[in-house]
């Protein structure tokens, strides 16, 4: 179902903020069982994005109505959330606009099959040429409209590597294209510093609170690219795809690690409980 303001619509209009200018924050959330997962978590990203891009009349009460109402007649799904500063009657820059609310955009869409071998024998994986840059500190952790630089590295994307490393200008390691990055030592979890245009995924969060409910010791930090080979595993993250191992990293091969196996299962206890 596609709705617009909790209208059913397929198409918003010429003059909507985030068409002209990804002004703009979104979601991706996974539904199983009518249930939209971590939803409190996505809704309060939301609400931090609409605050500090100053997008003004968003009320979450409504947000959650019209969620009820995109997956009623879907047990299983994708739901997309995007909320835009709203419809203009004249193009321009300028956010001081009088009388303008939020346009709520919600979309559903079937869930992809990934292939089995992906959560089970993990997947390889490589550094990608495009980077990103520490420039947008205003914007930082915001998961704004604007994400043309994961866009530009999802071309590098092939069957033989699904999923691909993103660095900053001084190579050290910050996210996948669409996910968060872990690495493992021992009984020790790592994962990097965000910051600039990437994103700490709501993944990356339930995570982290399940290592530290189940005593694993947790350490943000920086980390190069010259640094994958102190470490045991590693692992992506997001909320559809949930864990995908890496059993290659740029030619260099982890064992099947026993604790990122555990920390599966806890992560689809705490998903499909």
């Amino acid at each position: 179902m596609n709705l617009v303001n909790g209208k059913p619509k397929s198409s918003i209009s010429i003059f909507d903020r985030g068409f002209l200018y990804g002004d703009g924050v979104f979601e991706t959330i996974l539904v199983l069982n009518k249930d939209p997962k971590n939803i409190k978590l996505h809704i309060k990203r939301i609400k931090a994005g609409c605050k500090a891009l100053k997008i003004k009349n968003f009320n979450q009460d409504t947000l959650r109505s019209h969620i009820a109402k995109a997956i009623s007649d879907q047990k299983n799904c994708i739901l997309n959330i995007n909320i835009t500063r709203g419809t203009v009657k004249k193009r321009g820059y300028n956010i001081n606009i009088e009388n303008i609310s939020p346009n709520i955009i919600l979309t559903t869409s079937k869930m992809a099959k990934i292939p089995k071998s992906y959560n089970d024998n993990g997947i390889k994986t490589k550094f990608s040429k495009t980077r990103l840059f520490k420039t947008i500190e205003p914007l930082e952790n915001i998961k704004h409209m604007n994400r043309l630089t994961q866009v530009l590295a999802t071309s590098e994307l092939s069957k033989n590597y699904p999923e691909l490393i993103m660095c900053d200008e001084d190579n050290n390691i910050i996210e996948g294209t669409s996910s968060n990055i872990f690495f493992v030592k021992g009984m020790n979890f790592y994962t990097p510093k965000i910051h600039g245009n990437s994103v700490e995924g709501v993944m990356r969060s339930v995570i982290i609170n399940i290592l530290k409910k189940n005593k694993y010791k947790i350490n943000i930090k920086k980390i190069n690219m010259k640094d994958i080979k102190n470490y045991d595993g590693a692992f992506f993250c997001n909320s559809i795809r949930l864990i995908w191992n890496i059993k290659d990293l740029s030619g260099y091969k982890y064992k099947n690690n026993n604790n990122i196996q555990s920390l599966i299962k806890l992560v689809d206890n705490e998903i499909y409980k």
